[in-house]
């Protein structure tokens, strides 16, 4: 029987509250500005905080630098006439363990205060970081932040995921198509805004021709790049890389000398073996793939469509191969990070705009795939996370 909990209070029983772990004594809704100072200043010495964690942490170093004043600065003013919209609420899950907290910084740089629930799956990547925003927010000079801000965990329980949604002006949704189709069926209030980021694939292309023109540096530095944005979160986030596009014609050896780069860092959890056996003999078997080759510790999938449902982790990998850019835009992919191997992300953007069925939302360069954005899924997250006030 479905508990229900009245939208005149906040939920508490069930809920643990991560941070602060005061529960909802003090927490507060009301929004501050777009670009606050004091927002400003919190990721500015975020930032530095987590660039002194070292390499030992390079998504949190990531983030670190992603919050730099000058990333900020360059950006966040197109943003100055804009509006808070309220209280955001974020659900996200627990591939990516600095997902909750990015959600949160892009809210709280529009302004809005934000309640974030976290996966009840600890990772020790999210528990540093947690670790490091709990000592800031406990300063006084960050209570105005603090104010704003609950990070909690709770089971999959609707009646509080719609007693917080009751309550905000903008829902948040992380997470895989089931996910997103079970919070849509849980009402908003009618002018509440709801952003959703559901299931998505992502590749990267690799031009021939580009790659014999770079230098052996130059060559290096993209394998290893290429293989950082393949196998770190093991490639569940949805910017990951999870198919290899061919163009033109490769030579054994350089294909094998990349492939051999891409299928280094999944030989060091024996884990990734099973996860790759699992993997690949399930796609064949339900026939979303049509052959399986290896390449070291990589699975290479020759997949029987377009968009093929099959389960990725390990080293698993999917392949397709065209004779040059324009016969793999007009076959109409919808991706949503595209990596651009031994070419420039310019040189696609160019020829991307006479294929309409064709659908990239970014295309970065090798080793950006994962990499903080201001746009993600083709939105502009502080445009969405805010309000416009026309004049005249």
């Amino acid at each position: 029987m479905q508990r229900h909990i009245p939208v005149t209070g906040w939920p508490e029983q069930g809920i643990e509250f991560v941070l602060p772990t005061s529960g909802w004594h003090g927490f507060t809704t009301p929004p501050l500005a777009v670009a606050d100072p004091c927002v400003v200043a919190f990721c500015h010495v975020l930032s530095q905080r987590l660039l002194s964690l070292g390499r030992a942490w390079p998504d949190l170093m990531a983030l670190g630098f992603w919050l730099r004043p000058a990333a900020l600065q360059a950006h966040l003013p197109a943003y100055a006439a804009r509006s808070p919209l309220g209280l955001t609420l974020h659900l996200v899950p627990s591939n990516v363990p600095t997902l909750g907290v990015f959600s949160w910084l892009m809210a709280l740089l529009a302004g809005n205060s934000a309640i974030v629930r976290l996966s009840r799956r600890q990772d020790a990547v999210q528990q540093q970081l947690l670790a490091v925003c709990a000592d800031l927010l406990a300063r006084p000079e960050w209570q105005p932040i603090a104010d704003r801000v609950r990070f909690i965990r709770y089971g999959h329980d609707e009646a509080i995921t719609a007693a917080l949604s009751a309550r905000c002006d903008l829902r948040v949704v992380w997470g895989g198509d089931a996910t997103v189709n079970a919070i849509r069926a849980i009402p908003l209030p009618p002018r509440a805004r709801e952003l959703v980021f559901p299931d998505r694939r992502s590749l990267a292309v690799l031009d021939a021709a580009g790659w014999r023109a770079l230098d052996e540096a130059g060559r290096q530095r993209q394998m290893t790049a290429l293989a950082q944005d393949i196998s770190q979160f093991n490639q569940q986030a949805c910017a990951s890389p999870t198919t290899l596009v061919w163009l033109g014609e490769w030579q054994g050896h350089e294909r094998g000398e990349l492939l051999a780069a891409l299928a280094a860092p999944f030989a060091f959890a024996p884990a990734n073996g099973m996860a790759r056996l699992v993997n690949s003999q399930l796609a064949l078997a339900t026939a979303e793939a049509q052959t399986q080759t290896t390449a070291g510790t990589l699975s290479l999938l020759q997949a029987a469509a377009l968009q093929p449902q099959v389960m990725v982790g390990g080293g698993v990998l999917l392949e397709r191969h065209y004779p040059d850019m324009d016969a793999w835009l007009a076959d109409g992919d919808q991706v949503q990070t595209c990596v651009c191997v031994g070419l420039s992300a310019d040189a696609v953007a160019a020829v991307l705009r006479q294929y309409s069925a064709t659908r990239i939302d970014r295309l970065v360069a090798p080793g950006q795939a994962l990499a903080f954005d201001w746009f993600w899924d083709g939105q502009d997250l502080l445009a969405s996370m805010s309000r416009q006030t026309r004049v005249g």
